[in-house]
């Protein structure tokens, strides 16, 4: 029987301006993951109805073991399932922020999700804005 640990440090999830922001802080598991996709849940069901982005702030070395990784990319296929266009990351307090960007990096391009990496919130947000707006140009 597998043991079953608590979700590793904290996160904060909330919308703005049909961008989810997700603010992680923690030494990685999959705990972790079940935690982002039961306080997030609410959210991307509110945000599905357009076209939508994320702006990810990951604080530390956020590397997952590789069945928490594996819960990631399913939880990425069902966010682009419901009307995700893109994810900005923001990488802080990292000792080893080239690995850290490595990691996610493989998850995004994995699942085909256009991604970018940037050092401020002001770029992210105008970059995913920007992107929102083209994808709704598109469908009209």
């Amino acid at each position: 029987m597998a043991k079953v640990f608590r979700p590793h440090g904290s996160l904060d999830v909330y919308i703005e301006d049909n961008i989810l922001y997700v603010k992680a802080k923690y030494t990685p598991n999959s705990e972790m993951v079940g935690h982002f996709q039961e306080k997030s849940k609410e959210h991307i069901d509110a945000l599905s109805k357009a076209p939508w982005g994320s702006i990810a702030y990951l604080e530390g070395d956020s590397i997952f073991p590789l069945d928490a990784k594996e819960m990631i990319e399913a939880n990425i296929s069902d966010m682009t399932s419901m009307g995700l266009i893109a994810i900005a990351v923001i990488i802080r307090n990292s000792e080893s922020p080239n690995v850290v960007k490595h990691f996610w990096q493989s998850i995004y391009e994995k699942q085909k999700v256009p991604h970018q990496f940037f050092d401020d919130e002001t770029d992210a947000k105008s970059w995913l804005l920007n992107l929102i707006a083209l994808k709704k140009n598109q469908k009209n």
